[in-house]
């Protein structure tokens, strides 16, 4: 982010971000002091499990499969401030588009959830993959900055549809002495690929054009909401 948040010489500018990350990291420990003293678990008897891949197969494996395609149009967020500062999103307003994105995606979690419980998590997921193809294909055709606050707001239902159904999905597909393996191997899979999936969106960018991570992962997202 460096070309983004530069200060450009002037160290007040400086002095400012490193003043909201502070804050930002005091109230990022306010929840591990509620987790420490407040928080009890309930002690249930469980079997030990041995690491297996058996877990690997059936639904599971197939709904793993789509994930990954999915994954690999899904680059960095990063990629869409870089995006909102080329179409003339100035620095100072970036964190306000980003709250607004969270804001969205906060007030539309419940909401989806309700939805995710009536319709079922597949046509929720599908949902929400349909919603990112269209934000990443508005990203790709994208001119003007104001443009930006409302595919950062469309983003934000992504989030609200897919963040808990998939997981609601995972835990639906595997019996539960199976879950455990199933969620590592599931949250491991993805992590890895957004690897890959980051430096594809870098090449694109820096050899076709800005537009074409954004087009990549619409193609992706349509591909997956197919599967």
């Amino acid at each position: 982010f460096p070309r983004i948040f530069q200060s450009k010489g002037n160290d007040d500018h400086t002095h400012k971000y490193n003043e909201v990350f502070i804050v930002a990291g005091l109230i990022a420990a306010i929840p591990l002091l509620i987790i420490g003293f407040f928080v009890r678990e309930r002690k249930i008897s469980s079997n030990k499990q041995k690491i297996s891949l058996k877990v690997l197969r059936g639904p599971f494996a197939g709904f793993l499969v789509i994930m990954l395609l999915f994954t690999l149009g899904n680059s960095s967020d990063a990629f869409l401030i870089l995006r909102a500062n080329d179409v003339g999103v100035s620095s100072t307003t970036i964190p306000l588009v980003i709250a607004f994105f969270n804001l969205v995606s906060a007030l539309a979690a419940i909401p989806a959830g309700r939805i995710s419980d009536k319709i079922g998590r597949r046509k929720a997921i599908t949902i929400g993959w349909a919603v990112y193809a269209l934000v990443y294909l508005g990203f790709a055709i994208v001119h003007q900055g104001w443009m930006i606050w409302g595919l950062y707001g469309f983003y934000g239902l992504y989030y609200a549809f897919t963040e808990g159904s998939a997981k609601a999905m995972v835990a639906e597909l595997v019996p539960e002495e199976n879950r455990g393996a199933a969620f590592g191997l599931y949250n491991a899979s993805v992590g890895v690929m957004a690897l890959p999936a980051s430096l594809l969106a870098g090449i694109l960018w820096n050899r076709v054009s800005p537009a074409a991570p954004f087009a990549f992962g619409a193609i992706m997202a349509f591909i997956a909401f197919v599967g």
